[in-house]
Order: structure tokens, then sequence, then C-alpha cells
């Protein structure tokens, strides 16, 4: 069964509802190294974050210096953390060996523009999945992204491409990109991810949640 991640949680409000409505994972955006709507400073998410920790599972998203990444990991101690910046293939081999040994998963974001080019490697999504093989990540989101917005940006991903990549590898392959309560159904059928991951699809504005299409996402998720 798909599971459903709802990034960009910015208040315990929002964060209750979700587990209310039996969301899988929840992400945190933590210390982002450019201005996004749903960004925390570190102490406030750790507040956030141990919390809820004890009802579902936490993703911490961040992105920046080894250094800083393994920090803050180590501090907040989310179940997982998602890498979403320009990590290079070095430093997600750094980091993910680093976090297993604390038994912290890594996610990390492969974010493709509308020509099918990603932000990774030679720019081919096919060939940064294999090499992302021989990380020790748990899982890669399949994202969108522009030049104004490196997620969040509520512009599908080609699903056709998305069923290649799924093909080609054993590594999960969680999917992101316009994702919202009318269309989750076909996606979901269509795509067959190991997850989901929806942030401005259920949004009733930037960094606050909407329990109505919450609800309804979750209730087309089991029907």
């Amino acid at each position: 069964m798909t599971r459903v991640k709802i990034c960009g949680i910015t208040n315990q409000k929002d964060a209750l509802i979700c587990i209310k409505h039996k969301v899988d994972i929840l992400g945190f955006v933590v210390e982002y190294p450019i201005p996004v709507p749903w960004n925390m400073p570190a102490v406030t998410a750790k507040d956030l974050i141990n919390s809820v920790s004890q009802h579902v599972n936490t993703c911490m998203v961040t992105g920046g210096s080894v250094e800083k990444i393994l920090r803050l990991a180590k501090d907040i101690k989310p179940g997982y953390v998602q890498l979403h910046y320009n990590e290079t293939l070095e430093e997600v081999q750094l980091i993910s060996g680093e976090l297993k040994q604390y038994g912290i998963k890594t996610i990390k974001a492969l974010r493709i523009d509308k020509d099918g080019v990603c932000a990774y490697g030679n720019g081919n999504p096919l060939d940064a999945v294999k090499e992302l093989e021989n990380t020790d990540i748990s899982a890669i989101l399949i994202d969108s992204y522009t030049k104004h917005m490196p997620g969040g940006t509520g512009t599908p991903i080609n699903l056709n491409l998305f069923n290649k990549l799924n093909r080609i590898t054993n590594i999960p392959l969680i999917l992101a990109g316009g994702i919202k309560p009318d269309n989750v159904s076909d996606i979901v059928s269509q795509s067959k991810p190991h997850a989901i991951d929806i942030l401005t699809g259920v949004e009733n504005a930037p960094g606050y949640k909407s329990e109505e299409k919450i609800a309804a996402l979750m209730k087309k998720m089991v029907s």
C-alpha cells in the first residue's frame, strides 16, 4: 500500500491534524539554505518533532554542508533526513552512511524539471538513480523543480518517466509534485509509488494545512 508523507509542517495544530487522519510521515523543513515559506530554525523543529515523534514517523528536510546536516540530525533525531539541495554523490554517501549508524534513514530528492533534466549528476534521471543505488539511502524522492522554487512547486512529474525510473531500481521511490485530493487516485493507480509526498496540495496558504484537504486525500488513499 502506498504510504503518505505530508511535508512543510510548521505548527503543532497541523501536525496533530495529520496524525488524526493517519498520515504516515510528517516532513519538517529545517534551516534550508535558501528562503522557502516552510523553513524553521532547528530549535523550533526539535520541539515540534519531539512533541509528535511518539505518534508518527518524522522527516527533517534540509540541505547544506555535510557537517551541518549531521549536526542537525544528531540533535533533532528525526526518523528520516531528506536531502533536498545540491548534495554530491560523495556527500550523499557520507551523510547516509553516518546516519545509518544512528538509526536515521536518508531520503535523497531527485528534482526534475519540465524537460526531464534532473538537478543531479549529468542531468539524466536514469543515470542518477543508478548512481544513488550505491549509497546507503533508504528511498529516492522524485520531485519537480523550477529555477525559482526547489520544491513545493505544485508542478506534476511526468508519470511515464517516473514509471521508467521505478522499473530500473529496487530503491523505493517517493512521488511528489502536483498531487492533491482530486488527482491522487489516478496518480497512484498509474504510478504505484512506494509513497507520495504532498505539500502545497493540502494547504490553505504556504505553511498552513487544510484539514478538509488532508481528510479528503486520506479518504482517497483507503478507498
